[in-house]
């Protein structure tokens, strides 16, 4: 996601980067300022023994320990659907970013087509999180969540990597737009409103 925007910024934080940060690492080995945040410090021990290219800061999303425009882009890849104040964090997220800053930001979608084929395949309707999860989203929930603080610039399909006759023909159709709104997991990009 971010080497086609590579040319807009120069520093990235980061948020929930867990114990291995790769989008962050691809992004340091590009030769950009990275500042990696996680709550958890055990997460970020293993992260600092794997990254030497990134900066390391133990914080809370809602509460960053940044000043306001600090960076140019943030990263925040399957964090909030973990957090129980998903609105701070992108709050957060806007105020350490400066004017027109890039967000690029994933969460797991709440529709996605494994769990829309085990629903049919099974007869079982009712919607079961991932362990660990607070919520999962929809596409209209994560412009609901975006839009106070970010204009969505680019929507990007996420496949499962299935194979198989059946397999690999979803997974086309979600890799080429077609069937997007089934994708593993939903990722745009934002732009900071100013």
């Amino acid at each position: 996601m971010g080497r086609n925007y590579s040319t807009e910024f120069r520093s990235i934080l980061d948020v929930g980067c867990g114990a291995y940060p790769s989008y962050a690492l691809d992004i340091a080995r590009m030769g950009k300022m990275v500042v990696g945040a996680d709550f958890c410090l055990n997460f970020l021990r293993i992260a600092q023994r794997n990254s030497s290219e990134i900066n390391f800061s133990q914080a809370n999303a809602t509460q960053l320990p940044f000043r306001d425009a600090s960076f140019d882009a943030a990263i925040c890849s399957e964090t909030v659907e973990h957090i129980e104040d998903d609105c701070a964090v992108i709050a957060e997220i806007a105020r350490v970013l400066r004017p027109r800053g890039l967000l690029f930001f994933t969460v797991p979608n709440l529709w996605n087509a494994d769990r829309v084929i085990n629903m049919a395949k099974t007869r079982q309707f009712t919607v079961r999180l991932f362990e660990q999860h607070i919520r999962e989203y929809s596409p209209k929930a994560v412009e609901r969540l975006l839009s106070p603080w970010f204009r969505i610039e680019r929507s990007i399909p996420v496949g499962f990597g299935w194979t198989g006759r059946f397999g690999s023909r979803v997974d086309f159709l979600i890799r080429h737009r077609v069937m997007l709104r089934l994708s593993k997991s939903i990722a745009v990009v934002g732009r900071k409103r100013t």
